[in-house]
């Protein structure tokens, strides 16, 4: 048909004529269509071109961000200054500093929020080598071994030294609760933005681009700084600080897929030739500048670097916050002209918003605890009956179980413990509390400085060495060791042994000590020794930090230098023996100069020796912030023999520092005594660890004392004084007045 039909369009006659002429009119059609085709072409194609140039107009952006400790706070300006001129970002990585910042901004935290969370980290406390003196467990709070300083040394098995002075517990517990959401997810490409973090294997050598597992062990293991954090063992790799070999990780960003690379960096102050003349310089400066080659090579990759000026500031400066996020603004203001063309429109900025909203999951509120790991199975086994028997199976907030956690960290002496919130199929929902594997023995060395110094009375000082063994194999069980060189010398060693993670314990005890008790007589000061040796045997419960109550006995053998009589009674050399209760509960935040928290120790029994007495002793103190500038505080120190005579070395004494500080170390001796006062300490800015700001206090005591024979008598007194914290203890210069206007000014190291 087809064939035929050919041969007859093509031989002549009326019906090739029409033929040709329907040919014509289609033809005609044809040329009409195509013409109109072209001219829509023509109007109409370069806007779907430009509209469809202009959706991919901006490329795939990634940025990276390089570490700096403080100056990494920097990046959170840069954030900012990206989101108010519509910059999307795509993908982002980091390392050390900038690996906080980056692991946050992709689990969808904007500038602002980043900001709040500078705002309100405790870098004191995240940084800081130290356990806090309110996280300890009320064993090491007793009075005998109870510690001035905060400074804690770690040490392993023969005080071999330990992998980092930090154990990073805080920053662990920090970065588990701003992650918790994206608990589940696995690979960090499913993050609202996909993120990758640097650390550096110490194992191979090399460089390691965590992009899956846990988000808090990969944030942790970046900012492991060699030295200073203890590294993270992870998938048989031990992990420190990326910026070893990469500062900042340009080229992973690029592997991530960004066609775009914007880096972020810091300006590092070219250093005075003058000026590399001791050996900390020339090391100093030799491992930086290996890392400052590491970083030219990786910003001749990026596209575009922003470049911060931080030269004013220090890499410790986490206080500063405020003016080093508004430099890292600064600088990518400094780039605007080059940032221009990665700029979206408002409608374009709103689908990006949207984009990255809908990866994001909602904050966790409250939950259970549904599982306890731990490398050990005895560790894991106690740990979850305590924190079933602390939480009773409820439902608390992340907070709550922070809380708990920070006391069982610190009682056990793990490195520190992580939480996550676990889902279906992987077991029950809540939260996972992962603890770290206790790397052998531990051995907490703490040591204090006490010094007194005041006309008329002996100047003493002191040096005190507390320590705690902690075992590898062991729970909460622990050696407390305490021994003291200089005035009073002498040394207290007490097993305390937890029942697993129950709240009883057994805790035995041998000490030997010498006490100087001093008298006056008018100017006159004479000095008596009482070397008492001996030990104790208590059961009780209180495994946790505040409280503890225990009861036993104690029972050893007193040697005075001389035999006074006081009263008609008579100080012999001889043994003894004393049943008592024995109580603590202290939720202070400093053993030596606390802003808050409240103290009430003491003891009541029946001593039987030279002299038979019951008694009743207790310290109790209370300190309230009111503000961010001032503390109130009161104070109150009791002895009681319930109407007994005791002897000279047996009788309660009172004045120097503290309440009574206006009159001489020792100078009240009495049978019974009831002290108590109050004050207020003003610190601007607020007291912490290691400042170097003081604080001004103000306080009244007074005391009332059975003399026996002389009756009772009050007197009182009326101090000022500066007080700094240190290290080693609280450091204080006081000037007190008494009843009869008497002055005396008075210097003490170790606790206020």
């Amino acid at each position: 048909m087809g064939a035929d039909s050919a041969e007859r369009d093509t031989r002549p006659g009326s019906t090739a004529r029409h033929a040709g002429m329907g040919i014509g009119k289609q033809r005609r059609r044809i040329g009409v269509r195509l013409t109109t085709g072209l001219l829509v072409s023509t109007f109409f194609l370069p806007v779907g071109i430009a509209a469809e140039a202009q959706l991919h107009a901006v490329p795939k952006i990634g940025v990276a961000l390089s570490g700096g400790n403080a100056l990494g706070l920097a990046h959170i300006g840069v954030l900012r200054y990206f989101e108010e001129h519509h910059i999307p970002i795509d993908y982002i990585a980091g390392t050390s500093m900038g690996g906080l910042v980056a692991g946050f901004y992709a689990t969808g935290m904007d500038a602002q929020q980043l900001t709040r969370l500078a705002q309100q980290a405790d870098w004191d406390l995240l940084l800081n080598p130290n356990p806090r003196f309110i996280d300890e467990p009320a064993v090491e709070k007793q009075a005998w071994n109870r510690t001035y300083g905060d400074l804690t040394l770690r040490f392993g098995k023969g005080f071999s030294l330990p992998a980092g002075l930090n154990s990073g517990a805080a920053l662990s517990l920090f970065l588990s609760r701003n992650t918790l959401a994206y608990s589940g997810v696995k690979n960090f490409d499913d993050l609202p933005t996909p993120f990758r973090c640097v650390a550096t294997d110490l194992i191979s050598g090399h460089e390691v681009v965590l992009h899956q597992g846990s988000l808090v062990q990969a944030m942790r293991a970046t900012m492991s700084i060699p030295a200073i954090f203890t590294p993270v063992r992870m998938d048989g790799k031990v992990l420190v600080d990326g910026g070893i070999l990469k500062v900042v990780p340009v080229e992973e960003v690029r592997a991530m897929g960004a066609q775009r690379v914007i880096a972020v960096v810091f300006e590092s102050p070219v250093p005075n030739p003058g000026g590399l003349s001791t050996l900390p310089d020339i090391l100093r400066r030799s491992a930086g500048v290996a890392s400052l080659q590491n970083e030219r090579r990786s910003l001749a990759a990026a596209d575009l670097v922003i470049s911060v000026n931080t030269g004013r500031f220090s890499a410790t400066d986490y206080s500063k916050w405020r003016e080093i996020i508004q430099a890292g603004y600064a600088a990518a203001q400094r780039q605007a002209a080059a940032l221009k063309p990665y700029e979206l429109s408002d409608a374009d900025w709103q689908r990006y918003l949207q984009s990255r909203q809908a990866r994001m999951r909602p904050a966790v509120a409250k939950g259970v605890v549904a599982a306890v790991i731990s490398p050990s199975a005895a560790f894991q086994q106690r740990a979850l009956a305590e924190i079933h028997r602390k939480l009773d199976d409820r439902v608390i907030s992340d907070h709550e179980l922070e809380n708990v956690l920070t006391g069982m960290v610190a009682a056990t002496a793990v490195p520190g413990a992580i939480y996550e919130w676990q889902q279906p199929p992987a077991g029950p929902e809540g939260f996972k509390v992962i603890f770290s594997e206790r790397p052998g023995d531990q051995i907490l060395v703490r040591p204090s400085f006490l010094f007194g110094l005041s006309p008329g009375e002996p100047s003493r000082a002191t040096l005190r060495l507390s320590t705690t063994a902690v075992f590898a194999h062991a729970y909460k069980s622990r050696l407390l060791n305490e021994i003291n060189a200089g005035y009073d010398p002498g040394m207290h060693t007490e097993y305390y042994h937890p029942f697993g993670g129950s709240a009883f314990f057994l805790a035995p005890a041998l000490f030997i000590q010498r006490y100087h008790i001093d008298s006056y007589n008018g100017p006159v000061r004479l000095n008596n020794l009482r070397d008492r040796f001996g030990g104790s045997f208590y059961g009780g419960i209180g495994t946790w930090r505040f409280a503890q109550l225990r009861a036993g006995f104690q029972s050893g053998y007193d040697s005075y230098s001389s035999s006074p009589t006081v009263d008609g009674v008579k100080a012999e050399s001889a043994a003894y023996v004393a049943p008592e209760l024995r109580w603590i509960f202290d939720s202070q935040d400093s053993g030596s100069l606390p802003t808050r928290g409240t103290l009430s120790e003491g003891s009541a029994g029946y001593r039987f020796g030279d002299v038979d007495y019951p008694y009743f002793q207790q310290h109790f103190s209370a300190f309230r912030p009111v503000g961010r500038q001032l503390t109130l505080f009161a104070m109150n120190r009791d002895g009681a023999s319930f109407g007994r005579k005791l002897d000279y070395f047996e009788q309660f004494t009172a004045g120097g520092e503290s309440l009574l500080s206006a009159y001489r170390y020792q100078e009240f001796h009495a049978n019974t005594l009831v002290t108590a006062g109050a004050g207020v300490i003003f610190h601007d800015p607020p007291i912490r660890r290691f400042s170097p700001y003081p604080g001004f206090a103000a306080w009244y005591g007074a005391g009332r004392f059975d003399f026996g024979s002389r009756g009772w008598q009050t007197h009182q007194s009326a101090s000022a004084g500066i007080l700094f914290r240190t290290p080693l203890g609280a450091a204080g210069l006081a000037l007190s007045f008494n009843e009869a206007g008497k002055a005396r000014l008075r210097l003490m190291l170790g606790s206020f």
